[in-house]
């Protein structure tokens, strides 16, 4: 397939989830999902390698996954790739690849890799995120690092899932957020105390940095307090360990990864 083919394949194919009688929340994600698998099959396209998205070969999917899990991406964010391109094959009346043996064996081989990988790192307590959040001030890169640690510890995402995040991602209900996740939502309660409340941390980094509705949710900020573009996922990371250290925490075995890692209901208690 040329690239002038590959472009105007992908341009027809963006709109396979349009109209499909599903909650609006799915079709998005679906679509989000989707939309990036048909681009990286473009991109394929154009270094004169066979990628056809629709439909696709298993193999053309195993490598997919493949570069998804060599990005960082998440066990889930994997599977929520393979949900959204097997459903796409159904609408337009192909048998989904994704259910092929190869598949399956590669998606499987791929999320216990990234298990075991984040079981490495060392878990964060409720405490210590408090403790972490209530040594931030209120300057900009503070206000970003406090709405940063805490959508990632409430929302157990991986640091591929939090530097994607989208402004239009997150959605404000009264004093709780709703975070538009590919492949799923995510409901994240208000805090007990105000440093530790993810939504009044969200809102009061939006309104401070002043971020586009259509832009990242969290950049880089040089030393001028200006602002750059999406954050890195080495630069979580490093934000994590900087903040656990001013915080008068030990950081060995600390990582991006220890604010996903641990117990789901502890995390009720920030």
């Amino acid at each position: 397939m040329g690239c002038d083919e590959a472009a105007k394949n992908g341009t027809d194919l963006q709109s396979v989830f349009d109209g499909v009688d599903l909650p609006d929340n799915t079709r998005r994600v679906y679509s989000a999902q989707w939309h990036h698998f048909v681009g990286w099959c473009v991109t394929r396209a154009s270094l004169a390698r066979p990628a056809r998205a629709l439909p696709a070969r298993p193999r053309l999917v195993v490598a997919y996954l493949a570069a998804l899990a060599e990005g960082g991406r998440s066990a889930s964010m994997l599977r929520g790739a393979c949900t959204a391109i097997g459903k796409a094959h159904e609408l337009r009346g192909f048998a989904p690849p994704t259910s092929h043996p190869i598949v399956v064996a590669w998606r499987r081989r791929l999320i216990e890799a990234g298990d075991q990988e984040s079981q490495k790192a060392v878990e964060l307590t409720v405490a210590q995120v408090a403790q972490m959040t209530a040594a931030m001030s209120a300057d900009l890169a503070d206000l970003r690092d406090r709405a940063l640690v805490l959508v990632a510890y409430a929302a157990r995402l991986r640091r591929s899932e939090l530097v994607g995040l989208d402004v239009t991602d997150v959605v404000f209900r009264d004093e709780e957020i709703e975070l538009l996740v590919p492949a799923r939502r995510i409901i994240i309660p208000p805090g007990r105390h105000q440093h530790t409340c993810t939504a009044r941390a969200v809102r009061s980094w939006i309104d401070a940095a002043a971020l586009a509705l259509s832009g990242p949710l969290f950049v880089g900020i040089n030393r001028w307090g200006h602002l750059g573009g999406r954050l890195s996922d080495r630069a979580v990371g490093l934000i994590v360990q900087t903040r656990a250290r001013k915080a008068g925490l030990s950081i060995e075995g600390i990582s991006a990864d220890s604010l996903r890692v641990g117990s789901r209901d502890e995390r009720r208690l920030l």
